[in-house]
C-alpha cells in the first residue's frame, strides 16, 4: 500500500453534533493534506450538502441527537444513490457497547472508527480505504449500477491477478452469484476456497448459497460454525432464524430471533422479522413491542412511512383481538387509543398522504367492530372509505387490511372479498398484515359459506315468488352478517312484496324492515343499489316503515 496520502483535491464532509470533536477532527484533516473541509451538525444538513455538492470523503458520527444518525445516513445515500463509486464513508461512535457496534458496522460503511483515535489512525484508515476503491473502482462502478455480470467478471479478473483484495473478490462473486440465481456457480467457488481454509466469511457466503437452494439444515450447520468462530456474527444469526422460519419450525425460529435482535436491535428488517415470528408463536405481546421498534427505527430514516405507524397501531388492536381476558383486551384497546393519539404528530404521519382523520375513524372503526358495536363501526367506515368501497376506487395501501378486517366484522363479505382481490393485484402487504387478514378470512370462512348460501336461497325463493320463504332466509343471512347492506336490500325488498299483498302488516316484519332500513342510513351505496333504496323507501312509507 502506497504511504502517500493525498487529500488536497479532495472534499471532506464531517457530520457530528459537538462542536469540539469538529474541531478536532478538521484540524487533524488539514494536517493530513485536506484543503477543503465542511462540518455539519445534523444528518438532514449533511446530506442536504452532498446532495447540492458530492464529497469524496465522509465523517459521520454515529450519535446526531434528534435528527438522523449515522447509519440512516449511510442507508439514505445509499437508497437515493447518492455515493459514486470511489466515495469513502466512515462511521465513527464513542459508543464502545456491542448493539451499537454490530449495528453500525452491518451496514458495511468503508471502515468505522472508535473515538478517541490519532492523527496515525485516521491517516492509516484512510489510506487503506482509498487503495481499496482505487484498485477496485471498476468493480464498485459496475456494483453501484447493478452491472451483476460485468462485476462478477471484474471480480474474477482481480482474483485471476491475485490481487491484494482477492478474498473480497471471491466473497462479493459468491454473494452476486446468488443474487442473479447461479447458485451451482456460488457452491463451487466457495467449496473450492473451504478446502484449503474454513474462512468464516466464506462459510457464510456458502451458507447463504445453501439457503437459497432450500438446504435449510445444511445452512443451519455452516451459519452455527460461523457463530462458534464469531459469535457476534449477527448475519449467521439472520440466516439460521430465515432457515428456521422456512423449514417451518416457529419455536426455533423465535429464539434465533429474539438473539439477533439482543445483538443488534436498530435494524427495521430484523425486528420485522421478529413481529411476524412472534406472532406465529402467540407472543403479541412481543410483536407489539417489535412493530414499536420499527416505528421508532424509521421515524428519522429513509424508510419513514405512514405504514410503519399503522402497522403498529394494528399490532395492538391484534394483541387486543387475542387478549386473554375482558381486562386484558381493555388494557390494549386503551393502549392502542393513547398511540392514536400521539401519531397525530408522528413524523410518519406528518410527512405523508394520510391524514390522522382517516386514520382515527379507521382505528376506532376496528375498536367498535371487535365490541360488537357494529353501526358505530360502519359509521366510521363509512365516513372514511365509504365512497371509496360503492364506487370501487382506490383505498389508501397504509388502511387497506384495517378496512378489510373491519368488513368482515360487520358482515360485508362482497365487498372484503372484491377488495381483498384488488388489494393483492394492487398494494405489497407487509408478511405481518398478510398472515393476519389471511387468517380474518379463514375464520370468517365458514361463516360467510353459510351466509351466501342463506342469501341465494332468497333470492330463489323470491325469483318464485315465494316471499314468506325469501323473508325467511334472508332474515337467517343477516343473523350472520347484521349490518351487510346486500342482504338488508334483499329482505325489504320481499317484505314490501308481502306489505302490498295484505291491508294489515304483520308488526315482525315491519320492525325488522326498520332495523334493515337503519342499517342503511347514510351508507354511501353504488349507482345501482341507491336507486333500489330510494324505490324501495319510497315504497314502504305507504305501509308506515
Amino acid at each position: 500500500m502506497s504511504q502517500s496520502l493525498e487529500l488536497s483535491d479532495k472534499r471532506v464532509l464531517i457530520i457530528d453534533d459537538q462542536k469540539p470533536f469538529q474541531v478536532m477532527l478538521k484540524g487533524l484533516l488539514l494536517n493530513l493534506g485536506a484543503k477543503d473541509v465542511v462540518a455539519k451538525n445534523t444528518g438532514e444538513s449533511g446530506i442536504a450538502a452532498h446532495q447540492n455538492q458530492p464529497f469524496d470523503i465522509l465523517l459521520v458520527d454515529y450519535n446526531l441527537g434528534s435528527g438522523k444518525n449515522g447509519r440512516q445516513v449511510l442507508e439514505e445515500l445509499r437508497v437515493r444513490n447518492l455515493l459514486r463509486e470511489d466515495t469513502v464513508f466512515f462511521l465513527i461512535t464513542g459508543d464502545n457497547s456491542r448493539p451499537m457496534v454490530l449495528s453500525a458496522v452491518e451496514l458495511q460503511p468503508d471502515d468505522y472508527l472508535m473515538k478517541p483515535f490519532s492523527h496515525r489512525v485516521l491517516r492509516t484508515r484512510l489510506l487503506r480505504a482509498f487503495a481499496k476503491r482505487k484498485q477496485l473502482r471498476q468493480l464498485y462502478r459496475h456494483l453501484l449500477r447493478q452491472e451483476y455480470t460485468d462485476c462478477i467478471a471484474a471480480c474474477q479478473s482481480h482474483i485471476e491477478s491475485q490481487g491484494h483484495y482477492t478474498n473480497f473478490c471471491i466473497k462479493l462473486q459468491a454473494e452476486l452469484y446468488n443474487n442473479i440465481g447461479q447458485y451451482d456457480d456460488a457452491e463451487r467457488i466457495l467449496e473450492k476456497l473451504l478446502e484449503e481454509q474454513r474462512f468464516s466469511w466464506g462459510l457464510m457466503a456458502l451458507a447463504r448459497t445453501r439457503f437459497a437452494q432450500q438446504r435449510y439444515n445444511e445452512a443451519i450447520e455452516l451459519a452455527s460454525e460461523v457463530l462458534k468462530k464469531s459469535p457476534h456474527s449477527v448475519e449467521a444469526q439472520d440466516l439460521i432464524t430465515q432457515c428456521y422460519l422456512h423449514a417451518d419450525t416457529p419455536l426455533e425460529a423465535l429464539e434465533s430471533a429474539r438473539k439477533a435482535i439482543n445483538l443488534a436491535p436498530f435494524s427495521i428488517e430484523r425486528q420485522s422479522t421478529l413481529a411476524q415470528i412472534a406472532r406465529e408463536n402467540g407472543e403479541f405481546e412481543l410483536a407489539k413491542q417489535a412493530m414499536h421498534h420499527v416505528l421508532e427505527i424509521s421515524r428519522k430514516s429513509v424508510y419513514r412511512d405512514a405504514r410503519h405507524l399503522c402497522a403498529y397501531i394494528r399490532s395492538i388492536l391484534d394483541a387486543a383481538e387475542h387478549g386473554e381476558d375482558r381486562s386484558q383486551v381493555s388494557k390494549y384497546q386503551t393502549e392502542a387509543t393513547l398511540a392514536l393519539q400521539r401519531a397525530r404528530f408522528d413524523d410518519n404521519l406528518v410527512y405523508s398522504e394520510l391524514s390522522y382523520e382517516q386514520l382515527e375513524d379507521v382505528v376506532m372503526a376496528r375498536i367498535e367492530a371487535f365490541n360488537g358495536r357494529y353501526r358505530e363501526a360502519q359509521r366510521h367506515l363509512n365516513t372514511v372509505v365509504g365512497e371509496n368501497l360503492a364506487e370501487d376506487q382506490d383505498i389508501a395501501a397504509e388502511l387497506m387490511p384495517d378496512v378489510l378486517a373491519v368488513l368482515l366484522d360487520v358482515g360485508e363479505y362482497e365487498k372484503a372479498n372484491e377488495l381483498a382481490k384488488r388489494s393483492e393485484q394492487q398494494h405489497n402487504l407487509d408478511h405481518y398484515s398478510r398472515k393476519l387478514l389471511n387468517e380474518r378470512f379463514e375464520r370468517a370462512e365458514n361463516r360467510q359459506k353459510s351466509f351466501f348460501n342463506y342469501n341465494q336461497e332468497g333470492i330463489n325463493a323470491y325469483k318464485q315468488r315465494d316471499y314468506g320463504e325469501a323473508v325467511e332466509q334472508f332474515t337467517q343471512a343477516l343473523k350472520l352478517a347484521p349490518m351487510n347492506s346486500g342482504a338488508a336490500l334483499n329482505y325489504i325488498q320481499a317484505a314490501a312484496k308481502i306489505f302490498g299483498a295484505t291491508d294489515s302488516p304483520n308488526p315482525d316484519l315491519l320492525r325488522e324492515c326498520k332495523r334493515c332500513f337503519r342499517v342503511l342510513e347514510g351508507i354511501a351505496l353504488n349507482q345501482a343499489h341507491q336507486q333500489r333504496y330510494d324505490r324501495l323507501l319510497a315504497e314502504c312509507r305507504r305501509f308506515g316503515v
